[in-house]
């Protein structure tokens, strides 16, 4: 009877906090801060589905076939990054379920609720896990191939789920392959029984990643995909063979303040493993022991050590492993005794202390991180802008909704060599070819060359320090100027024309009372009635009075002036390593 009360007790303290939690991460979803890699996913799923593949850089994943058809027909980047995020949190719960059913414990055992407690509480998977990148599917096939692969990995139909696997996460991510490949050596040449011969092990295998390849291949080819997978597959190998490479000590870092129980957890373990390896040596190979789940985290680490660019949303594919591993020690050599009543209160006290509070600390921390300040950006872009005539750059794709300035707009450490060596245009040269009327700093267009920087201050005015738009500032009396994009624009005074720089000193922008910023004067020969005007490409002159300096700023297809923006700091936009 008490043991059946304390199985209800558990199961009734798991699934409240993990109501709790679906809910924090719905919230967290749709509030936290946006990536760059999510800016790309997205603005590449558009390309996709406007089918401009030949006129944009792009890539296909199923993850952007997917956003492709999940986000067509939305008009609002706002919304196509909030429906983005919910998909990628099912996804997300997806994971953390797989992690609890991938240690091998039955749904309604004793220990699976303290798995699932346990998976649900990684912390490094709340930093990423939700975001809209690829790494995340890669995961939920990886944890699918292991389910199959420990629970009965010599057989023919796990074999055959192994073959296509294989494959389908190759499509997913290039680096897939540093994964599934040994695991599959693993089940083929290494299973727990003869149950099976090895060469119809090896056919079932063979036969499923044939079928998934011809699967893709046929897919992609009916979708003229087929090509450009290729390109970008030849691009990828070239990526990770350059010189653009770090150490991954930043990224392990992370889990001493985040993880610091299954680190301590994960050490025992190791240390117990190699004891148990010197005293019972070949023994000790087997299926029903810790050595599959040794493996498995040897290939996650190993994946992770020989990645050239180990950025932290990498934890995604080595922390469920080191999990799975300890979880897998706890059971073989702690066995019962941290369940029974004299050691269950200092096991809970401990996993409380040493777990959950961490787990709380790291994943409060994103409640300070807001896309408030990306969606604001946005959403002032789209005002801004007709969604067909008017390109907005920010070398990242943070607004799906409107073009790019060229083939080349995405920019990133792995490419900024080319717009410098003049392997690819400069960027200035392709603002000057089709002009952008919005641009968006972030700290990647701080990568680019002074003379892009010159080119840009000469022709685009600051609203914010992390919104620019074309115009120009004149000096007193006015003076010839260049249009570049024809449109409306507003020509207002210095002082009215809500440009940074021109608020009242120690007034937010926001809150600072807004100034007509009439200009009485003549422009091209005309006098200047109204502050809003219809410029045409080319040369145009204002004449005014001496003590009048006159602005020139890009309206865009609807609006009658901008208005005062206050905050906005260009290298926090995106954040990484926060």
């Amino acid at each position: 009877m008490k043991r059946n009360l304390s199985f209800v007790l558990i199961w009734g303290i798991v699934l409240a906090a993990g109501c709790f939690l679906f809910k924090f991460s719905l919230y967290l979803a749709a509030s936290r801060i946006y990536q760059v890699d999510e800016c790309e996913n997205i603005f590449i799923a558009r390309i996709l589905a406007a089918g401009q593949t030949g006129n944009y850089f792009s890539f296909v994943s199923p993850l952007s076939l997917v956003l492709a058809w999940l986000t067509h027909g939305i008009a609002q980047s706002v919304n196509i990054f909030a429906s983005a995020r919910c998909f990628m949190v099912l996804i997300f719960w997806l994971n953390l379920l797989l992690i609890a059913l991938a240690t091998g414990e039955r749904l309604f055992s004793r220990r699976f609720p303290i798995a699932l407690m346990g998976a649900i509480s990684l912390a490094p998977l709340w930093d990423y896990g939700f975001e809209i990148r690829g790494d995340n599917i890669l995961l939920t096939g990886l944890l699918l191939f292991w389910c199959a692969a420990r629970n009965a990995p010599a057989k023919l139909q796990s074999c055959f789920i192994a073959g296509t696997i294989t494959v389908a996460l190759q499509f997913v991510a290039f680096k897939a392959f540093v994964y599934t490949l040994p695991l599959s050596f693993l089940i083929l040449f290494f299973p727990p029984i003869d149950r099976a011969p090895r060469w119809k092990l090896v056919l079932a295998w063979v036969f499923g990643a044939t079928g998934m390849f011809l699967l893709f291949r046929l897919t992609y080819g009916m979708a003229g995909l087929w090509q450009l997978y290729l390109s970008d597959a030849s691009r990828v190998f070239t990526d990770a063979s350059g010189s653009n490479r770090f150490t991954p000590w930043a990224t392990l870092e992370r889990l001493l303040t985040q993880t610091p129980l299954l680190l301590a957890l994960l050490f025992a373990g190791l240390i117990t493993m190699t004891m148990d390896l010197v005293r019972r040596r070949k023994a000790a190979f087997t299926w029903n022991g810790w050595f599959p789940e040794t493996f498995l985290l040897a290939i996650a680490f190993a994946a992770l050590m020989i990645n050239p660019t180990p950025f932290a949303y990498n934890l995604l594919n080595l922390v469920p492993f080191i999990f799975l591993f300890v979880f897998r020690y706890v059971v073989l050599f702690l066995k019962d005794s941290w369940t029974s009543p004299v050691w269950c209160p200092l096991f809970i006290s401990i996993f409380i202390f040493g777990h959950l509070v961490p787990f709380g600390v790291a994943t409060y921390r994103h409640l300070n991180w807001t896309s408030q300040r990306q969606e604001e950006i946005m959403q002032l872009a789209e005002a801004l802008t007709d969604p067909v005539k008017d390109p907005v750059y920010d070398g990242i794709g943070m607004v799906p909704t409107r073009s790019a300035i060229n083939f080349n707009w995405f920019l990133h450490s792995f490419n900024i060599r080319n717009f410098t060596s003049g392997v690819w245009p400069s960027v200035s040269k392709m603002l000057a070819d089709r002009p952008a009327v919005v641009i968006i700093p972030s700290y990647r267009t701080d990568w680019l060359p002074e003379r892009d920087h010159e080119f840009i201050r000469d022709r685009y005015v600051s609203i914010a320090d992390d919104f620019l738009v074309l115009g120009k500032v004149l000096p007193a009396g006015g003076g010839a100027f260049e249009i570049y994009h024809p449109g409306r624009y507003r020509i207002a005074t210095l002082e009215g024309s809500d440009l940074t720089g021109t608020y009242p000193a120690g007034i937010a922008g926001a809150f600072a009372p807004e100034i007509a910023g009439k200009v009485t004067g003549i422009l091209d020969g005309m006098k200047l009635t109204n502050q809003v005007v219809e410029l045409a490409t080319g040369t145009h002159r204002i004449q005014c009075t001496l003590n009048c300096q006159p602005t020139v700023i890009w309206l865009g297809p609807k609006l009658e002036r901008i208005g005062r923006h206050s905050g906005g700091d260009h290298q926090m936009l995106f954040v990484n390593w926060y």
